[in-house]
């Protein structure tokens, strides 16, 4: 190490610790400071590590399935309808540098600790906040709590993920804390008030997941048990579930509109499930005229009009709502596969890491709090583009590399 490096090295630490627990706080409250912490500490982390010559001890777990996918949409957008029009949606890729940002520089257990705390703080305040906007707005469907995002969606997302996170600290961190159960029930309540059922789907998603590895067996049976009983009552439960959500009367409360909201799913007459079916149709359309590459981000606002659209949604959305047929709209099959395999890579990862602690170590639950907030992503990228929505993706990132986090400084090292 030369003179110069050793002067400024401790400089970059303080900026990039500063930023990471900057990132970490302010996820759930501006994407702007987010951005400008993520990309500072990044940026301090790699010229760190260039000025040190130390590239040979950074971690780089899903590395080459990053890389894949990288590759896969510059494809895209060398052969998209117009690459002018979709190159500029590159610099979402940037994001993926948090991953390995996160993980190469929470250099101690204490970071890792200190930054799920402050994550789960403020998600906690960021709730609070869209309690204290329900009170004074109301909470309805026409009016659902944005809180300290602009958009319900993104809230719903950001506090999905940082709800099933904490359950996984909840029931597998040893000793058990039980000022998590006020929290999660704040973040259960404030989700409901967003009225955003992809949220509530990939939050249960997430919860079945960490209950069937905290109670397997158990789960297992009273999983099938239930799918009996569905198949056999399944006609008169909905019946009975629809007459019990049927007294919606107007725009009076929260509740009936929870009651309105429930009924609409389980009748099957949901319009904006319809919508969602409509807009599926259309990119499987523009998918079957490019099937290898797409025709590049935001192509459909370009090509719309060429495709039918007798309910206007493709028109007026453009987007699929899905995170699968959004993929392989705008980069074919082989970002599809691409994308998928950062997904395979990285359960399989948790789970070889997972092998190889010991029953009691308290990075156990950290991997099931991460896993469960993949799934709970996945689940809710069903029905919504959450993949492009840089503020959840940002904090999936950082939530995704604590597992690895502090890796080269663990005993435990084997996978990984």
């Amino acid at each position: 190490m030369n003179s110069y490096s050793e002067k400024n090295t401790p400089i970059l630490n303080k900026i990039i610790l500063v930023s990471l627990f900057t990132c970490a706080a302010f996820s759930m409250f501006s994407i702007s400071i987010t951005q400008v912490a993520a990309g500072v500490g990044g940026m301090a982390w790699l010229f760190q590590t260039h000025i040190n010559r130390v590239w040979q001890e950074q971690q780089w777990p899903l590395g080459i399935p990053f890389v894949l996918f990288i590759i896969a949409c510059l494809i895209a957008v060398i052969d998209a309808f117009d690459p002018s029009y979709s190159y500029t949606e590159l610099r979402k890729l940037l994001e993926m540098l948090i991953f390995f940002w996160v993980i190469n520089c929470t250099k101690s257990n204490q970071i890792r600790k200190s930054l799920i705390m402050v994550i789960i703080i403020s998600a906690t305040i960021a709730s609070l906040y869209g309690f204290y906007q329900g009170s004074v707005d109301g909470v309805t469907i026409d009016k659902r709590v944005e809180g300290t995002m602009s958009v319900y969606m993104t809230f719903a997302g950001l506090i999905m993920l940082a709800g099933v996170f904490s359950l996984g600290r909840a029931l597998f961190r040893q000793p058990r804390e039980i000022w998590l159960l006020p929290v999660i029930g704040i973040f259960l309540v404030c989700l409901l008030f967003t009225f955003t059922r992809q949220a509530w789907f990939g939050f249960l998603m997430g919860f079945l997941f960490l209950v069937f590895v905290w109670k397997r067996k158990i789960t297992s049976i009273a999983s099938g048990l239930f799918l009996i009983i569905l198949l056999t009552y399944g006609s008169n439960i909905q019946s009975q579930a629809l007459n019990m959500t049927s007294d919606y009367r107007g725009h009076f409360s929260f509740i009936k509109h929870l009651k309105f909201r429930v009924n609409s799913m389980l009748s099957g007459k949901d319009r904006t499930f319809f919508t969602r079916v409509s807009l599926w149709k259309g990119g499987w359309e523009i998918f079957k005229d490019n099937p290898l590459t797409g025709c590049g981000f935001k192509c459909v606002d370009l090509i719309h009009t060429k495709y039918p659209d007798p309910t206007g949604h493709m028109k007026n959305l453009r987007g699929m709502h899905n995170n699968i047929i959004q993929l392989a709209v705008d980069t074919g099959v082989i970002g599809v596969i691409a994308w998928s395999g950062i997904w395979f890579s990285f359960f399989r990862l948790l789970y070889l890491r997972n092998k190889f602690l010991e029953d009691n170590s308290e990075n156990r639950w950290i991997i099931y709090g991460s896993a469960a907030s993949g799934v709970a992503f996945l689940a809710g990228g069903l029905f919504e583009t959450n993949f492009y929505d840089s503020e959840v993706v940002m904090l999936l990132y950082f939530i995704m590399a604590l597992p690895f986090a502090h890796l080269k400084h663990n005993k435990v090292n084997k996978p990984g």
